[in-house]
């Protein structure tokens, strides 16, 4: 598969150039999907000044996409009447994200959300954000992307 290579400052500047609606938002904590999301949520965080909580979930084995979300850590948090910023670095097929929105409406009680990623694969998804704000800073071909902190 083809890859895409970005940079430190190509980071910086998505962020930078699309925090406004985030800011707006102004959400009460931001939850980091780790290990994606978690430097662009702290890099989030230099612009609105929350908490950062973090979840660990993983699809991924090496390079290749798995079936089935698994829960490596979660959050002992009751997020409802709570706006809560959901970040991860890729809207890849979706799947992680969904599990993930599903997972704190049932068990954190989440009932208003934002979902904001790096970048989002134009492809079919496997997982729907029904209900759920949703701002991606970039929309990209199906590529494979490397990070800067992939390196």
């Amino acid at each position: 598969m083809e890859k895409i290579y970005y940079s430190w400052d190509d980071i910086s500047n998505l962020i930078k150039n699309n925090i406004e609606p985030i800011q707006k938002y102004n959400p009460d904590y931001i939850i980091a999907i780790g290990g994606g999301g978690l430097i662009p949520a702290r890099l989030v965080r230099n612009y609105i000044n929350k908490p950062i909580y973090v979840v660990t979930l993983s699809l991924y084995d090496d390079e290749t996409i798995g079936n089935k979300v698994n829960i490596i850590q979660w959050i002992n948090l009751n997020l409802k009447d709570k706006k809560v910023l959901i970040i991860d670095e890729i809207d890849d097929t979706r799947k992680t994200m969904d599990f993930c929105v599903k997972e704190l409406v049932e068990k954190n009680n989440a009932n208003d959300m934002c979902v904001f990623v790096l970048q989002n694969k134009l492809k079919n998804k496997l997982g729907v954000l029904d209900n759920v704000n949703y701002h991606a800073c970039q929309n990209i071909d199906d590529k494979w992307v490397v990070y800067p902190w992939d390196l």
